[in-house]
């Protein structure tokens, strides 16, 4: 199937001329990044498919990254920052009450997940792992939480490491990465009806986000 991508979208992109080397090492990632985003799947992109994709040969791509799996990393660390920014920027938006904070997050991170899920399972569902006992996807699901947490100390008043900060941060995540994981899993819409996943949000903040005071 990469093949067939590949060999379709080779002729819609322009290489980069040779001794361009950052225009050329931006087209790597631009490509790999479409890749992840159309499969999902980081053992369906190989280096090879990413050089025909760019119109390269793949000794070039070998020029900016050693290996595959430094390639894949760069691609979820690039996607991941922008997935970061786009939470973080929701929350901007949102104002300073940290309660209504904490909902924009919650409504852009489904947003993002379900809008872009080749790369939600790539930063979050894919393993690849970059080094004995170190997981690139658990490594995007501590700073998933951290964005969160971060958030939640304001709310509750206490510190980002308090105990109840932890907890409540980790019910948030679990619960907005719980709505993208299983709508991308669904099958069959038509069974069991899910509620607008909007609305799903909005009532969970309700529940675990109560006005302070109230």
């Amino acid at each position: 199937m990469v093949d067939v991508i590949s060999t379709r979208k080779k002729s819609s992109r322009t290489p980069s001329r040779r001794g361009d080397g950052d225009a050329l090492r931006a087209e790597i990632l631009a490509a790999a990044s479409e890749m992840l985003g159309e499969t999902g799947n980081v053992d369906a992109v190989s280096l090879r498919g990413v050089a025909r994709r760019v119109g390269v040969t793949p000794t070039s791509i070998y020029l900016h990254f050693a290996d595959r799996d430094e390639l894949h990393r760069a691609v979820r660390e690039l996607r991941f920052e922008e997935f970061s920014a786009t939470v973080l920027a929701a929350a901007l938006q949102a104002g300073e009450e940290p309660a209504a904070r904490l909902r924009a997050m919650g409504h852009a991170y489904v947003a993002y997940g379900l809008g872009n899920p080749g790369h939600y399972r790539v930063f979050f569902v894919a393993s690849l792992t970059s080094a004995p006992g170190h997981s690139v996807t658990g490594s995007h699901a501590h700073r998933a939480i951290a964005l969160i947490t971060a958030e939640v100390g304001d709310y509750l008043g206490l510190a980002v490491d308090h105990p109840q900060t932890v907890m409540l941060g980790m019910h948030l995540w679990s619960a907005v990465h719980g709505m993208v994981a299983l709508r991308l899993a669904k099958v069959d819409d038509t069974a069991d009806p899910w509620p607008d996943v909007h609305e799903q949000i909005d009532n969970l903040a309700d529940l675990l986000l109560p006005k302070r005071g109230a």
